[in-house]
């Protein structure tokens, strides 16, 4: 019998729960404010978010890059700016890396967009295996 109470009491607990949420989704909200340099690119700082995802298997790993280096997550920060300069934003435009890779075939994914200097950037591309991935975007970039 205390069984059966406690499993009612849930259950209309989460009944009250389920129903105000579906009322606060139709509620009309404010939308946040973004900071200046950035949320919508403007000015001199510069932000992606870079993902690349295993195709076979395995979650995607994902970091972001700040320009100027030093407000960045990336490890690499420096060297990825100092190439994205020269390229103007343009990850396509990085210059490939020296290296060899394995001919195993493990394709990833990658992505990444943001703003450089107040522009909209994007890049999307698919390669064999990582290390290619990472030797055709200049060796800092994706070497995560």
């Amino acid at each position: 019998m205390k069984q059966l109470v406690v499993g009612a009491l849930a259950a209309a607990a989460f009944a009250t729960v389920g129903s105000g949420s579906a009322q606060a989704a139709f509620q009309p909200f404010e939308p946040m404010p973004v900071d200046p340099g950035i949320g919508d690119g403007s000015g001199p700082h510069s932000h992606f978010a870079i993902s690349m995802t295993p195709l076979r298997g395995g979650g995607p790993v994902q970091i972001t890059l700040d320009c100027p280096p030093e407000l960045s997550e990336h490890p690499n920060a420096d060297t990825v700016c100092s190439q994205l300069d020269e390229a103007d934003g343009h990850v396509g435009d990085i210059p490939a890396a020296d290296g060899m890779c394995t001919k195993e075939y493990a394709p990833v994914r990658v992505l990444v967009f943001g703003h450089w200097q107040g522009q909209p950037r994007a890049f999307t591309e698919t390669y064999g295996n990582q290390c290619e991935a990472v030797l055709a975007t200049g060796g800092a970039l994706l070497d995560l």
